[in-house]
């Protein structure tokens, strides 16, 4: 009887996977691959960094785009780089820009992307990258800042959206993605007022994947870590202490293999991009409810989601050992400042 049970165990326990295996495949969506040929892609945020190299890998692919931003010259000179290099394909491509405030309101935008959609074609493309992050501890931060954090970061993307996805869904066909952040995933001490932003660009882009699966619209976000663009060293001279200490864990990366991972993604329809180790362990820990249309990912995040966890609690005890060190120096400091001035006032 023994001896049966050792043979009996086993293969019970491998048909039970075969059919949690198979109630999973059938479970999630299927991936539809995305084909850039030929498209109109609009950028926001096209003009620099991840934006600018979005819209490289774009035209690469074959697409004609329209990059959008506020500042005239930086489009211009952006633009003037991705047309050179649109011409030396020889395939005709076109590369546009608009000058768009994207806090001015849904009209605004609706209004620039209906002019690009006319000069370029339809807008199967929709790269929400338009966006800006300031840090400093809570009580610092004017409460102006939380304001224009959602405006600029979040509800752009959703006025941009909405200027879109109608036709899209008319057509059943198009992409759209959402730059979130590493901060999206992982709120760390000084981004109270950008790490909600990114959060709810997941939420929106969760939600809009389930809508739009019957029109055959893709939908994808991008978590991107630390950057090396222009905007990440403007951050990084009014960075709070502690942020730069737990920030440099993360490592950096360059806006170009940012863009490429993520233009892969989107060819592949998967929807979330992720990058580096500590990149992939987030995405795997933090995906819960998102969507997923990659067997491999769904397996790999059900497996390891504990343990990932587990390595979580570690990386936010030493964050928080950061925290509490600056803290005591910076008391330290005081008291020492106190003593100095009061033995000035004693001579």
């Amino acid at each position: 009887m023994s001896l049966i049970l050792l043979v009996l165990i086993p293969v019970a326990a491998f048909i039970l996977f075969l059919i949690v295996l198979l109630f999973i495949f059938f479970s999630i969506p299927s991936r539809r691959d995305f084909h850039f040929f030929r498209r109109h892609a609009i950028v926001t945020g096209g003009s620099k960094g991840i934006g600018f190299q979005l819209a490289v890998g774009l035209i690469e692919r074959g697409c004609h785009v329209t990059i959008v931003a506020r500042n005239v010259k930086d489009l211009e000179k952006a633009c003037a780089d991705l047309q050179v290099l649109a011409d030396q394909r020889g395939q005709r491509q076109k590369v546009h820009w608009k000058s768009i405030d994207m806090t001015g309101g849904y009209d605004v935008i609706k209004s620039a992307f209906d002019d690009a959609a006319r000069e370029l074609g339809p807008i199967d493309i929709l790269i929400n990258n338009a966006g800006h992050s300031v840090q400093a501890p809570f009580c610092e931060l004017p409460i102006t800042d939380f304001e224009k954090q959602m405006a600029v970061n979040y509800l752009s993307a959703v006025h941009a959206t909405r200027a879109v996805v109608d036709d899209m869904k008319t057509r059943k066909t198009g992409h759209i993605s959402f730059v979130s952040s590493a901060a999206g995933q992982f709120a760390i001490f000084g981004y109270s007022a950008y790490s909600p932003t990114k959060f709810a660009l997941r939420g929106f882009a969760d939600t809009l994947h389930m809508e739009l699966l019957p029109y055959k619209v893709n939908v994808g976000v991008l978590y991107p870590p630390n950057t090396d663009t222009e905007g990440f060293k403007v951050e990084l001279e009014t960075m709070p202490e502690e942020t730069k200490k737990m920030s440099e864990a993360a490592g950096l990366f360059t806006p170009k293999d940012v863009a490429e991972a993520h233009l892969k993604d989107i060819a592949d329809g998967n929807y979330a991009t992720t990058m580096g180790l500590d990149g992939w362990m987030l995405g795997v820990l933090t995906a819960g409810a998102c969507p997923e249309k990659s067997l491999f990912r769904a397996l790999t995040q059900g497996a390891l989601a504990g343990i990932f966890r587990c390595i979580t609690l570690v990386y936010l005890g030493y964050f928080n050992g950061i925290t509490k060190k600056c803290y005591r120096r910076r008391l330290a400091e005081a008291e020492e400042q106190r003593e100095t001035e009061q033995q000035r006032k004693r001579e």
